[in-house]
């Protein structure tokens, strides 16, 4: 694969990038609008009166209290925060061990230099602390313009789950038994991490995310009207998962362990080295996770003047062994300008081993069932290495900023299959596969005084994907896609009214060795409003369009032999689909309750769906299809309560109704229905016992475009608790307590009517002890930190 950007699909847009007006918009001049502004001092401690160094110093602008900026005193206790602009505002000071500081509010003129004259005076904390947190107790969920922001670093969960389970906390959203991630009855949701693409999550992000652990989880966003600054593919919305960033200097760490029902255990280490030029982390985890997805199938087929009657039986173990190893470097060659390396390498097997029984018979016949059976043993080998580097810039102007990201990704996989079947004996397959994807983005942002600012990038992507069999070169499959986009993005504020105004281009070329081709070039427009009817009153509209693309698995016409009577395979007559989405959004705050109301549509035309059907020798055939348009309407209802202090409940319930309308080329009649979901997240955190979450889901009867999901119910628990003075944490997480949830999806078409009931272990329970080590100072950075769901079509 040659991922060397040539003059027409990757260098002419990078020139036209630097050279577009708009990134070198008051870029020349904005050191005249920096003032020079400044706060100067020395922090000493109270008993001896002896500096402290690297206690940390910071500014917030009032009445909003946002950071404005903040440093760390020298080895004389001396700081200077520089470069300020005129505002209301107050300092804070920070040291590990001592009780924090607090100013009265101040007003700090323009070119004003106000030193303290007499020196801050930090008493020593009685308590011994481990860690200080600047943060302070967020609240769970905070609405912005463009997303929903979720604070799950506190959960019960974080300390010893792992990414996809702390994503079921969340009210919007909902993970199925095996890993797939759903947002309002899509599961066609595209995942970020720390707002960018990433190659580690590869072609199955459910799989990672469920190796991947939820203690390195700051934060989550949950972003269903996406901006124009985001890739345009997906249809549901976008998930972006914020990693935490240690900003302690020093020598840190942590380790953990898990053990879980059925053999399920794993362990993760990771440290920390920070100097303040240069940082150094890196990471190990390993994970061992056996599971069962057992189904049971009956199926009635019409054959002539006859109903043959199919029943099936799988009984498959799933086993799942990862190792994720990282390492990460970022150097501050200046405060105006760091650059990042870091290079992740992920090594899976896994091994599907499953027993199948079939069996057969003539409704009218009364000869005995023809019973058959099969044994089927598939290992797979993976292989991945992801290679990023970033650089970041920043400028005397305050939010002026630019990013440029680049990224590699190698995937190489082999594939093994045994098949013991009773009438055709032993066949087996073996087929490799290597992947390789490339990123650029590049993002720049320009204030634009007291107007708004200026949002402007660009972003290249290549995917390239090869299945090889060395016994028969006539079943290869190569797939290959290029994307080029650039968007523009304008916001800003004026009173109580808040706008966001964006457009994204787009072109795209997918082809493979198999007849297929197809490019687009697309335009994305979104806008986003917002106005505040009072200090707790606020209405939200927002519209974005999306396209969904199809990808390798939906293209590859070769079928696996895993299940001969449930055969899968894709198709080379397939198109993209596009999404448009218009919602509403109104948020009312009241004392320690926010009540959230949205009004939401969705209209998808030419719709990409798994579609079955049954072949002349009565067999299953699932492929996919553009079947046809999807439109459903919802109301989402949200209310968050704070109890008191240590108890917080947050209630969610969604109604829908969706409709399927067929095209021409699938036989299926128009399926449309009402329902609804709905999630409750109760957490307790009592003071010097544990944390405690509880989590109910509900969720209605939906349709799909052959049929329907049947209602399902389940209840989560989990519990934290600090030990050993803080530095260590023990958890317990248990998965469906009642285990109640059950997976059954029933399905008719041409000739047939099918009923499948899926057993996976649903029950699960973990136990974690996490433990933190090294030593701890607080750095703060310059930079400012910145609906319903319902089921999916599922495999049918």
């Amino acid at each position: 694969m040659n991922l060397k950007l040539n003059y027409r699909n990757g260098l002419l847009p990078v020139l036209l990038f630097f050279l577009s007006p708009s990134v070198h918009l008051y870029a020349q001049d904005s050191a005249k609008t920096a003032t020079n502004s400044g706060l100067n001092g020395i922090v000493v401690e109270n008993e001896h009166q002896k500096p402290l160094e690297y206690a940390t110093v910071s500014i917030y602008s009032l009445p909003d209290s946002l950071l404005v900026k903040g440093t760390i005193t020298n080895r004389k206790g001396e700081f200077e925060l520089a470069g300020l602009e005129s505002l209301n505002c107050y300092y804070r000071v920070e040291y590990l061990g001592f009780e924090s500081y607090s100013s009265k509010p101040i007003l700090l003129k323009e070119n004003e230099k106000l030193f303290l004259s007499k020196p801050l005076t930090l008493r020593a904390n009685t308590q011994r602390i481990t860690e200080v947190e600047v943060t302070g107790n967020r609240d769970f969920a905070r609405i912005e313009l463009d997303k929903i922001v979720y604070n799950v670093s506190k959960s019960p969960v974080s300390d010893g789950g792992t990414i996809n389970e702390v994503l079921a906390t969340i009210p919007k959203l909902n993970v199925t038994a095996n890993g797939g991630i759903q947002l309002r009855g899509s599961s066609d949701v595209k995942i970020l991490i720390d707002g960018k693409l990433s190659g580690l999550l590869g072609m199955s992000p459910e799989d990672v995310l469920s190796n991947m652990p939820a203690a390195d989880v700051d934060r989550v966003e949950v972003i269903t009207s996406p901006s124009s600054k985001y890739d345009a593919s997906g249809s549901a919305g976008i998930v972006n998962i914020i990693m935490k960033t240690d900003r302690a200097k020093g020598f840190n760490g942590n380790a953990s362990a898990t053990i879980g029902t059925i053999n399920k255990h794993s362990g993760r280490t990771a440290l920390n080295l920070r100097t303040g030029k240069i940082n150094l982390s890196g990471s190990y985890s390993y994970r061992n996770d056996w599971s069962g997805r057992d189904y049971e199938l009956s199926r009635f087929t019409e054959i002539d003047n006859n109903v043959e009657m199919l029943n099936s039986r799988a009984d498959v173990d799933l086993g799942d062994r990862s190792h994720i190893g990282q390492l990460g470097m970022d150097y501050l060659i200046n405060d105006k300008n760091t650059v990042s390396f870091s290079v992740t390498n992920r090594n899976v097997k896994q091994n599907r081993n499953g027993i199948y029984n079939y069996s057969r018979n003539l409704i009218t016949s009364s000869t005995f069932s023809n019973e058959t059976s099969r044994e089927s043993a598939v290992d797979i080998d993976l292989n991945s290495w992801v290679y990023n580097a970033s650089y970041i810039r920043k400028f005397d102007r305050k939010g002026q900023e630019f990013s440029f990201d680049a990224s590699y990704t190698s995937n190489k996989a082999e594939n093994y299959g045994n098949y013991t079947d009773e009438v055709e004996g032993n066949t087996s397959d073996f087929f490799n596969s290597n992947r390789e994807e490339a990123i650029i983005q590049m993002d720049y942002k320009q204030p634009l005084g007291e107007v708004g600012s200026i949002e402007t990038g660009y972003l290249y992507r290549t995917n390239e994907i090869k299945y090889n069999e060395p016994i028969d070169l006539s079943t290869a499959f190569n797939y290959k896609e290029s994307i080029h986009g650039l968007y523009f993005q304008f916001s800003g504020e004026k009173g109580d009214f808040g706008y966001q105004f964006g457009l994204r281009s787009e072109y795209s070329d997918i082809e493979t060795n198999k007849a297929y081709n197809d490019d687009y070039l697309d335009f994305f427009p979104s806008v986003h409003l917002s106005y505040k009817l009072s200090d707790n009153k606020q209405v939200l509209l927002t519209y974005s369009k999306m396209v969904y693309r199809p990808d390798s698995r939906m293209l590859n016409p070769f079928q696996n032999l895993q299940d001969p009577e449930n055969q899968r395979l894709g198709s080379k007559e397939l198109g993209a689909y596009y999404t448009h989405m218009p919602e509403l959004t109104f948020v009312y705050k009241r004392d320690k309750i926010t009540y959230t109301t949205n009004l939401y549509y969705q209209y998808k035309d030419n719709i990409i769906r798994q579609y079955r059907s049954v072949n002349e020798s009565n067999v299953a055939i699932v492929t996919y299809e553009n079947v046809g348009n999807l439109q459903y309407a919802g109301v989402d209802f949200n209310i968050s309560t704070k109890f008191n202090k240590w108890w917080s409940v947050n209630s969610y319930l969604s109604g829908i109704y969706q409709k399927y309308t067929p095209s021409a080329k699938v036989s299926f009649s128009t399926n449309d229905d009402f329902g609804f979901f709905g999630k409750l997240t109760s957490t307790m955190r009592i003071p010097k016992w544990f944390n405690f979450q509880t989590t109910l889901r509900y969720d209605s009867d939906m349709p799909v475009v052959q049929g329907n999901y049947d209602q399902s119910f389940q209840v989560d628990f989990a519990f934290g608790k600090r030990i050993m003075k803080g530095k260590a944490s023990i958890s317990l997480w248990i998965y469906d307590v009642l285990n109640s949830s059950k997976y059954n999806v029933n399905t008719s078409g041409d000739r047939f009517t099918q009923r499948m009931k899926y057993n996976f272990e649903n029950r699960v329970a973990n136990l974690t002890f996490r433990y933190n080590f090294g030593k701890k100072y607080n750095v703060l950075k310059t930079k400012k930190r910145g609906s319903g769901v319902q089921h999916s079509e599922k495999d049918i």
